[in-house]
């Protein structure tokens, strides 16, 4: 009988020591973040490296998920919907971040940040948290960064010196996309089987649109107010359905006089389009992008996807304004599957608040994926994790950020003054909630996926009867783009009126 008690207390001695072990086992943060590409063996050495600094701070490790653009939809976002666990998942205004909060896929903040997210609070500007809530609740933490993202074009400056172009930064003799026609014509003359007219394929999107980017926080951007002030010094609050426009429907037309000239990838219109690597080959003389002013969205785009040698610079072709999207261009929520919403958000704490994490997520480990070089700047030394994942402007805290060698030291001192003497948008501040027109939106934004992203690329004519602009405009207005549009104006009427 006393062997058998001493086994008893022997074996509830293991147990307890198993169940304690257990309990003190570090969480493993699922983080799904969008990127150029996974690339297994160096994210391994990056996810060792963040996991022996983070589990003495939280008790967590990180398992990253990377995956490409043109994959986001499918291995993110129909994940998270299907129940995936997901801790952390990127998110953003124009990356359906209206849409998740409506389906109720991300967990409501205010509570979490106010327990565990002091860094966040003492480093990230009430304007970001202000800018991102739906409802008076936030579900995403911004990444703190540029609040003033024009769109315009980033230059391959060694091409234009081979056509004779000498552009120089926001050169004055390009005021219009079509503009740049005579320089097109000049390089596809001398590189017949290479198109000069870079795109990234987002529908609705050109250089000099006069529409506020992502307004309506749709996975299409095809409601909107115009962006800048008229020639009389007032903003137009019209509410613009932007495919049944005058303005839309030349620029589509000019894209597909392009598109036939040979200006543009026919492949363009295509998720599966590798525009990263016709821009990291250099095999472009324009590439249409948002900007960040002073040449750094080329110089990052360059470090991120260069495999050749080529000069790059900016033109940029909007005037600057703050828009609502702006403050939620990049962000990380917490889905409603993670297992542990304390431990992602003491990450995302870290995330804002510790330089060590930040520039571990960014450029791997000193040692081993760079060399720093001074109290600013660093050396790749290993240009595999850096041009994995989604970049500096998806983490965390840019103030807290090394740049490279390329960059200049005031990088991010720059992307934070960029928007001083910005111009704020009458609008600055709505958010549209989709919970009464949910089945429209949907509709809607299936239409724009089908239509929209051919047109605006130049491989449909606008004339064809069954894809092309009027063939939209019916499509649109079948979805339900009436009853949408009817509701953005009473909200926004009720949000004018509160101001």
């Amino acid at each position: 009988m006393r062997k058998l008690v001493t086994l008893i207390l022997a074996l509830a001695m293991v147990l307890s020591l198993v169940t304690a072990a257990m309990a003190e086992a570090p969480y493993t943060l699922d983080i799904y973040w969008v990127g150029n590409g996974d690339n297994e063996a160096v994210r391994a050495g990056v996810e060792a490296a963040v996991n022996e600094y983070i589990e003495p701070l939280i008790g967590a490790n990180v398992s990253y998920h990377i995956i490409g653009w043109g994959d986001w939809n499918d291995k993110a976002i129909n994940a998270l919907q299907q129940g995936t666990k997901m801790d952390l998942i990127f998110t953003a205004d124009w990356e359906g971040y209206g849409i998740e909060v409506a389906g109720g896929l991300l967990q409501p903040l205010d509570d979490l940040l106010e327990q565990y997210g002091q860094g966040i609070k003492e480093t990230l500007p009430q304007t970001f948290l202000d800018g991102v809530k739906v409802n008076g609740v936030l579900y995403g933490i911004p990444t703190n960064k540029e609040l003033c993202v024009p769109e315009g074009f980033i230059v391959n400056k060694t091409a234009a010196a081979e056509i004779g172009w000498d552009v120089v930064a926001d050169d004055p003799s390009i005021k219009t996309t079509a503009d740049l026609e005579p320089w097109l014509a000049k390089y596809k003359e001398l590189h017949p089987d290479k198109y000069p007219y870079l795109m990234d394929g987002q529908a609705g999107r050109w250089a000099d649109e006069p529409w506020c980017p992502d307004w309506c926080g749709m996975g299409t951007n095809s409601i909107a107010m115009k962006m800048a002030k008229g020639e009389d010094g007032n903003f137009d609050e019209t509410i613009y359905s932007i495919f049944e426009t005058p303005e839309q429907e030349e620029h589509i037309r000019l894209m597909y006089d392009w598109g036939q000239k040979g200006y543009i990838d026919p492949d363009a219109a295509l998720t599966s389009f590798d525009y990263n690597g016709t821009f990291g080959r250099g095999d472009f003389l324009v590439f249409s992008q948002p900007l960040k002013g002073n040449n750094i969205k080329a110089a990052e785009m360059y470090a991120a996807n260069a495999t050749a040698e080529f000069e790059c610079i900016e033109i940029t072709m909007q005037p600057k304004y703050v828009v609502t999207t702006h403050a939620g261009g990049s962000m990380f929520g917490i889905p409603v599957t993670s297992q542990n919403p304390e431990k992602a958000m003491q990450y995302l704490n870290l995330m804002h608040s510790d330089a060590t994490l930040v520039n571990l997520m960014l450029f791997g480990a000193e040692g081993q994926n760079y060399t720093k070089v001074n109290d600013k700047q660093v050396e790749l030394t290993d240009q595999n994790w850096y041009g994995v994942h989604g970049g500096a402007w998806t983490v965390g805290n840019t103030k807290l950020q090394y740049v490279l060698t390329s960059e200049d030291p005031q990088k991010n001192e720059l992307l934070q003054s960029y928007a001083d003497d910005a111009i704020a948008t009458a609008s600055l501040g709505f958010r549209f909630v989709k919970d009464n027109v949910a089945d429209q939106i949907a509709a809607v934004d299936a239409v724009v996926s089908e239509y929209a992203n051919p047109l605006m690329c130049g491989t449909v004519d606008p004339d064809d009867p069954s894809q092309g602009i009027e063939a939209l405009k019916a499509a649109l207005n079948d979805a339900g783009m009436p009853e949408i549009i009817a509701e953005v104006q009473a909200q926004y009427d009720a949000w004018k009126a509160a101001q």
